[in-house]
């Protein structure tokens, strides 16, 4: 270092800055795309889970109407004796 002069110290500061700039710069764009990535990602999970509220909201009325059909057969098996016999 002793025989480079003040302007060829500089000159390469400035190349270190240079680059270091650079780097920040791309550092920053793949943090920008990372938080877009989650944003997205977040906002599918979200859509998702209302998916999956729907889902079962139709399950449970799949099961309820099951239900309410098992105590209609039962009450018609009772019943369709009765009817027979009159």
């Amino acid at each position: 270092m002793d025989n480079l002069s003040h302007g060829d110290i500089q000159l390469r500061a400035n190349q270190l800055t240079d680059e270091s700039l650079e780097s920040t710069r791309k550092i920053l764009g793949l943090a920008i795309e990372s938080q877009d990535a989650g944003i997205k990602t977040i906002t599918m999970l979200d859509e998702q889970g209302e998916q999956l509220n729907r889902i079962e909201e139709g399950m449970d009325q799949i099961n309820k109407d099951m239900r309410e059909t098992e105590d209609f057969n039962r009450t018609q098996q009772v019943l369709w004796p009765l009817c027979l016999s009159l």
